[in-house]
């Protein structure tokens, strides 16, 4: 009886949950469970750091990373196609059902090539560009991120002339192409000395050069202090209603905890 009794334990506990959390197997007596994250690729690059770290540590439990953008990362959500969701804006008025757990902030990077002899820009400039195509210097075309992008979100609504959000132009100019991925920001701006374009701080290497914003230079320090002004938040998403495993509760503790935060902050970004 007591066997049967113990077998019943395993066979429920791997009964609970749904995709990654609902499967488990015991492997030399330790329970293998996967959590499952999708949706935006900028808070990607840092959730992979927080999960390789938490992994070594913690025998069995696998954490895939599904990148997208932020509009997926809601929809996953809402839909259960994932365990948690990743969003680099706030959610919208519009995006209910949903519970935001802010993980840490982040500065948008404004980019151009590594020689380019830009090296700074004002929220005008890039206003006139990305709407009118009007050109900064030598700097004649941008790169925009698609529109499900939560950093595309947060740039359009932070880029203003007259008061008035680039968010509110019906239409960018003709000089303006979209990328998908924060990678394919970087490969284009990369490529070429007459574009501009912008990423998350956090994502920021050595085959682009970031300008300063309104003169003053991108860093988790002049974000933290509130002089750099492009800046968002990083924020991971849960189901309303829906029970959270103790697997990926456990996880969620870890990103907010202290060891969590060094990795945050280690990364470039900014720490709750």
């Amino acid at each position: 009886m007591k066997r049967i009794i113990t077998l019943l334990v395993v066979v429920l506990t791997c009964a609970v949950g749904v995709f990654g959390m609902g499967g488990c197997n015991k492997n030399d007596g330790v329970e293998e469970v996967t959590i499952n994250f999708s949706g935006s690729s900028s808070v990607s690059p840092l959730m992979q750091k927080l999960a390789a770290d938490y992994e070594s540590k913690n025998a069995g439990v696998t954490i895939t990373i599904t990148t997208s953008d932020s509009g997926t990362g809601v929809s996953d959500t809402l839909a259960d196609k994932n365990d948690v969701g990743m969003a680099s804006r706030d959610l919208k008025s519009t995006e209910t059902g949903l519970t935001a757990v802010k993980i840490c902030d982040d500065g948008i990077a404004v980019i151009v090539h590594k020689n380019s002899a830009l090296t700074n820009v004002t929220a005008v400039q890039l206003y006139d560009l990305y709407k009118d195509g009007t050109a900064i210097g030598d700097i004649t075309d941008a790169i925009s991120r698609e529109a499900a992008s939560g950093t595309r979100d947060a740039f359009d609504s932070l880029i203003k002339k007259d008061g008035t959000e680039l968010k509110k132009a019906t239409a960018f100019s003709g000089k303006v192409s979209e990328q998908n991925s924060t990678s394919g920001v970087k490969t284009q701006i990369a490529a070429s000395p007459n574009r501009i374009g912008y990423i998350s701080l956090g994502s920021l290497d050595d085959t682009v050069k970031a300008v300063k914003f309104e003169d003053v230079a991108a860093s988790a320090a002049t974000v933290k202090n509130g002089t750099y002004k492009l800046a968002r938040p990083f924020n991971i998403l849960l189901k309303e209603g829906k029970t959270v495993p103790a697997a990926v509760q456990k996880f969620i503790d870890f990103i907010k905890s202290e060891d969590g935060q060094k990795i945050v902050e280690a990364q470039g970004y900014i720490k709750l």
